[in-house]
């Protein structure tokens, strides 16, 4: 079997709600097709952005659906199936296993602590009893994230590919050489908006959020640095990081929400219990996006 090759900017997709907090399909079509023309390298479908643990399962079927539909084979596509324990997590993946993912992804049990063996056992058992090879989704917000001695221990099973490690160090990359990963059949993906130096130091992609709302600037930094444009990269980093900024004046799900409605994009990801910011404070978003500038 080919495995497939992750790399570049792969967006964590939000899902676009309706006022009534209905799947709206046509946002998330029209949201998919933005970000092929953006030029993004794959797309991460049902992730924490995605709000995956609140869209019923009925609307996350219809979710992955659409992704399938829209990009009709043209960009990688990795779907988290994250659940709560082994069993639970390969029932909700065979839910989809008649779709033509690529991938399919997962953060380990989150509710209660787990002694590290048992979060490697875990993800043994997912590798080898699931229809699509595995990325791992190594996230802070969960209890049981795994050590990095761990994650690149379990990067010698032959079916997990890849990983999207949420970290803000950068140095992990330096620690793993590329040689050593692409020997193993395995990319390193980072969950961090400093693309251009993670690049440098040997990431092979990106599961960015910020870059749901700037896919434009994130595929900018990329190609920067591919053609060894190094000036013009961290110009466009600098772009990028100031953007940033714009998703922390609050929540940042709430901050990007406007972000990606002032886009055009959508006009609702957060399902209650969650809040849409107040007016005011979106109007603070708006004004921090629009004094940096949206386009590289």
């Amino acid at each position: 079997m080919s495995l497939p090759i992750l790399h570049g900017i792969i967006p964590p997709l939000p899902t676009p709600l309706t006022r009534d907090e209905r799947l709206d399909e046509t946002a998330f079509a029209r949201l998919v097709a933005f970000h092929i023309k953006a030029g993004v390298h794959g797309l991460w479908i049902l992730g924490t952005t995605a709000r995956f643990d609140q869209v019923p399962d009925r609307e996350a079927r219809r979710v992955a659906e659409i992704a399938t539909e829209a990009n009709r084979g043209r960009l990688p596509l990795v779907l988290n199936v994250s659940d709560g324990g082994t069993r639970r997590t390969l029932e909700r993946a065979k839910r989809f296993d008649d779709l033509p993912y690529d991938t399919y992804a997962a953060l380990p049990p989150w509710y209660q602590p787990m002694a590290p063996a048992e979060v490697v056992d875990y993800y043994r058992a997912l590798a080898d009893q699931l229809a699509r090879p595995l990325v791992i989704y190594n996230a802070p917000w969960v209890c049981n994230q795994l050590s990095f001695e761990n994650l690149r221990l379990l990067a010698e099973h032959p079916r997990i590919v890849g990983v999207k490690d949420v970290t803000p160090g950068l140095f992990r990359p330096l620690d793993w050489p590329s040689k050593e990963r692409k020997a193993q059949g395995f990319q390193y993906l980072l969950g961090n908006d400093l693309l251009a130096n993670a690049i440098d130091l040997g990431a092979d992609g990106f599961v960015s959020a910020l870059a749901d709302a700037f896919p434009e600037v994130a595929v900018a930094i990329w190609n920067a640095m591919r053609d060894n444009e190094i000036s013009e990269a961290f110009r466009l980093q600098s772009q990028f990081s100031r953007l940033g900024r714009a998703t922390n004046l609050g929540p940042m799900l709430g901050c990007l929400e406007v972000a990606c409605r002032h886009r055009g994009l959508l006009q609702r990801m957060l399902p209650s219990p969650y809040r849409s910011l107040d007016d005011v404070a979106a109007k603070r978003v708006i004004e921090a996006i629009e004094d940096v500038g949206m386009v590289p």
